[in-house]
């Protein structure tokens, strides 16, 4: 059994998003470019520059993704009587 200091570490580590990683994202979400940068709250041009490897997500987003692949269903109970969605 893993102690909860090993559990933060493990945690903590924030994972690098390469190009095929979240291309595997945005279609496990269903998602074109533009809606995933609405959800992940950057530019089309962003995300395009992730996807072709010109520019890496920065930590925040990283994390962002991580939640969003082991959780996809977080997008919809996020929108949940928000009109915006």
């Amino acid at each position: 059994m893993k102690t909860a200091i090993e559990n933060i570490a493990r945690i903590s580590h924030n994972p690098v998003q390469a190009p095929e990683q979240i291309k595997a994202l945005m279609e496990k979400l269903g998602m074109n470019e533009r809606a995933f940068a609405l959800v992940m709250n950057v530019s089309p041009v962003t995300v395009r520059m992730w996807l072709c490897g010109a520019a890496v997500p920065c930590n925040a987003s990283s994390r962002l993704m991580q939640v969003y692949a082991s959780e996809p269903d977080i997008i919809n109970r996020l929108c949940e009587g928000n009109d915006a969605c």
